[in-house]
């Protein structure tokens, strides 16, 4: 049997959508998680700065070449 490589427009697409909503709904979780348990009084700033990143992160999606 051939292998056969999937397509890099395909690649790309995949690379681009996984970087646009994975990394911000990453944050979304991690930033939520960090005022659930700051309303207990253990307040985590780098729950929040780390949040906060991933969300930004989300940008980087743009620096993906276009198909």
């Amino acid at each position: 049997m051939a292998h056969t490589e999937p397509p890099r427009a395909a690649v790309l697409t995949a690379a681009k959508m996984v970087l646009r909503f994975g990394f911000p709904l990453l944050g979304l979780l991690v930033f939520g998680h960090a005022v659930l348990i700051s309303v207990g009084g253990d307040i985590e700033h780098w729950q929040f700065a780390l949040g906060v990143l991933l969300i930004l992160a989300g940008f980087t999606s743009k620096l993906v070449p276009r198909p």
